[in-house]
């Protein structure tokens, strides 16, 4: 399964797997937050905020090669957006572009690296419980669950499309050029909407009424 990762270390016994939920949540939103609003040209800070969170790796256990890999999927990414923002940022003539750019990769790296870090010591069951319990509005709760469920249902659709297509698709490389891909996420997006639909009908028909619960010991 293609996201298996997701799971791999959230079950582990580290320093980091035994804090609350509810703690995690929070200190990780406020890092968030105070990297976000660190200034571009305080780089000291940022390198501050760069060890510390280096160090809530190394305790945590997980191993960096995982967050590495994640994290060069990302760089491509928001790398092609700092570029874009830092042509237009109001900065750029005091620090200079290229210093713009690089801030902006290094506050969203250390954000996503964080969140990263808190799904790999955290169960996302034991975070939904922690948001139920921190008041967070149960809609918000309720989609990020079944966000979380069906990226898997997805992932094993697309992947059973594309072996299907593969099987029906003469060719000696065998791989899927864009054109092929993009139809593919097409008809995935559809299917998508008619499963959403049949499952809001067989829901509603056992009585949901938008309300989050968990068999988890913690809620």
């Amino acid at each position: 399964m293609r996201l298996e990762f997701l799971e791999r270390h959230n079950e582990g016994d580290g320093p980091l797997h035994r804090i609350d939920a509810r703690l995690k949540l929070v200190v990780t939103l406020l890092y968030v937050i105070a990297v976000v609003a660190t200034p571009l040209g305080a780089s000291r800070l940022l390198a501050a905020e760069g060890l510390t969170l280096a160090f809530a790796i190394g305790l945590a256990g997980v191993p960096p090669r995982e967050l590495w890999r994640r994290w060069l999927a990302f760089l491509v990414l928001v790398g092609f957006l700092a570029a874009m923002v830092a042509l237009a940022h109001p900065e750029r003539e005091r620090l200079g572009l290229l210093v713009v750019a690089l801030a902006i990769v290094a506050k969203n790296s250390l954000a996503f690296l964080a969140m990263l870090l808190l799904a790999n010591v955290t169960p996302f069951r034991r975070i939904l419980v922690a948001m139920v319990q921190l008041g967070v509005p149960p809609i918000l709760v309720v989609t990020l669950q079944f966000m979380y469920r069906y990226l898997y249902v997805l992932t094993d659709e697309l992947d059973r499309m594309v072996k299907a297509r593969r099987a029906r698709t003469f060719r000696r490389s065998g791989k899927l050029d864009w054109g092929i891909l993009t139809g593919l996420v097409g008809v995935l997006f559809l299917r998508s909407l008619e499963r959403g639909e049949r499952v809001h009908a067989a829901m509603v028909a056992r009585g949901f009424d938008g309300t989050f619960r968990s068999l988890s010991h913690e809620q």
